[in-house]
């Protein structure tokens, strides 16, 4: 989900918790991917031989055939090939990334050094660690209903929950920019999750940074 309409990169922790509380404080019944927890990417393989899906190679030789170069086909498969979201989890930043004693039947990414479980529990700013508090949210919470109130800027995913007298409002940037939010009486809500350290507000708007998630209780 980061590789896809995330940020890799300058802000991957960011925007893997934004992503998360985009989907996790909507209503129905989220599901987290094997390795989505701690921000695993896609595996960004550099040669052919390392994908197993078959409609991946097939599609690669598409490429060629249409004039790609190697180089251009394994971007594509890079950003759309389902063997991204089948590589080992990461688990630690030994051999195979602590998935296994033996070669697995798909390739670790090179990036399981810096991306994976024993980093994330270390680091109680983790995006495993948001994670948990999202789930703490949901169990705790009531809210039933989902109330989309901006619609003007589609780089915002912004929506209410509403329950009785409670209200929740959540606020997700979905790029690498600065947004600005106006919500009336703000000032009555209090934060319950975000991830940057502190909101910007000036003159009565909230200043989403880049890939900023808020959410706040009424």
């Amino acid at each position: 989900m980061v590789s896809r309409i995330g940020d890799e990169g300058k802000y991957w922790k960011q925007s893997a918790k934004m992503l998360a509380a985009t989907v996790h404080m909507m209503r129905g019944t989220p599901y987290i991917y094997q390795g989505e927890e701690i921000g695993m990417l896609n595996a960004h393989f550099n040669d052919i031989s390392k994908y197993r899906d078959v409609e991946s190679l097939n599609y690669y030789q598409i490429l060629l055939k249409d004039g790609k170069t190697k180089e251009e086909a394994l971007k594509t498969l890079s950003e759309c090939s389902r063997d991204n979201s089948r590589t080992p989890m990461q688990w630690s930043d030994e051999e195979n990334a602590g998935f296994s004693s033996v070669t697995p039947w798909i390739s670790v990414p090179d990036h399981y050094k810096q991306t994976n479980v024993k980093k994330e529990l270390e680091d109680k700013d983790s995006i495993y660690y948001f994670y948990k508090k999202l789930i703490d949210l949901r169990k705790e919470s009531d809210f039933r209903r989902n109330h989309c109130f901006e619609k003007e800027d589609l780089d915002i995913l912004a929506y209410k929950r509403v329950y009785k007298e409670e209200c929740l409002i959540v606020l997700n940037n979905m790029m690498e920019k600065e947004k600005e939010v106006e919500i009336e009486e703000w000032v009555a809500y209090h934060k319950l999750l975000e991830n940057y350290d502190a909101e910007k507000i000036v003159e009565n708007k909230i200043i989403l940074r880049p890939f900023e998630t808020l959410v706040l209780e009424k």
